[in-house]
């Protein structure tokens, strides 16, 4: 047997026993093995995984992995906490670090997306949606967070990608999940209004309201989105929306919004 195989049963038999009951590092390969040790590496070059028990060190060739769980990095808790305390500027630099150092280690995702929402908050959407993107060539959309989607949309929207946006949404809406179509609708919703697309974007938040009631994630901005247009035209609708609004969402920030807002005054009825 030559070194690689004596290295390979090494680490699929003592040394996964030696290492799995403490270690986050384990690599699944796609014949149903599993390798854990002490230290997981990425070769770029190579386009290699190493993985070392302290005594035996192994390399997997990435063709043969079906997946792998690494160790926290230590800073990354720290940056996360930066990114909840909306501490955006600096968060950014760690983040970074996290993202080069420990690519195609699973945690160079979980910071690229604490990333993108950083750039995003800085007013950096263009690397907002460089972040995004490359985080979709490692992982598959339909693995991430509707959330994170809206974030990706919200970059694209601020760093003036229209028509990428108003496509993408527009095959989200027409071959997504519910969950997703509203969100997309939403986001298009809004996309419109930034375009003066009024009567389009008015659309699209009444579908929501009317339409996906059961999402109830983007009720509360549609209702107050669709009022605040409505007002706009004078339709009594307006204040209907409203009143559903602050009953249905009491406490959301949109509900709060339009309950400080003064209910306009319906459109004069015309003389016969």
């Amino acid at each position: 047997m030559n070194m690689t195989g004596r290295l390979f049963v090494v680490m699929a038999g003592v040394g996964a026993l030696a290492y799995s009951a403490q270690a986050e590092n384990v690599v699944y390969l796609k014949n149903g093995r599993t390798l854990s040790g002490k230290t997981l590496e990425w070769k770029e070059v190579a386009q290699e995984y190493v993985i070392s028990t302290g005594e035996t060190t192994m390399p997997i060739p990435r063709a043969q992995v079906a997946k792998i769980t690494a160790d926290k990095p230590a800073e990354f808790d720290q940056a996360a906490g930066l990114v909840k305390s909306r501490l955006f500027g600096q968060a950014i630099p760690a983040l970074e670090a996290i993202v080069k150092k420990y690519r195609m280690m699973n945690w160079d995702v979980e910071a690229g997306k604490l990333l993108a929402q950083a750039y995003l908050e800085t007013n950096d959407p263009k690397k907002a949606v460089a972040t995004m993107e490359n985080l979709f060539s490692v992982v598959s959309r339909d693995q991430v967070a509707i959330s994170l989607q809206m974030t990706y949309w919200k970059a694209l929207l601020s760093s003036g990608a229209d028509a990428q946006l108003r496509k993408e949404l527009d095959q989200v809406i027409g071959a997504g999940t519910s969950e997703m179509a509203a969100a997309a609708y939403l986001m298009r919703g809004t996309m419109f209004l930034k375009t003066g697309e009024e009567d389009a974007a008015l659309s699209d938040f009444l579908k929501l309201t009317t339409l996906f009631q059961s999402q109830k994630a983007v009720q509360p901005e549609a209702l107050f989105r669709a009022a605040e247009l409505l007002d706009k035209a004078r339709d009594s609708r307006g204040a209907e929306l409203r009143k559903k609004l602050t009953q249905e969402y009491p406490g959301n920030e949109f509900a709060v919004k339009a309950a400080a807002k003064p209910i306009a005054a319906p459109a004069p009825a015309k003389k016969p």
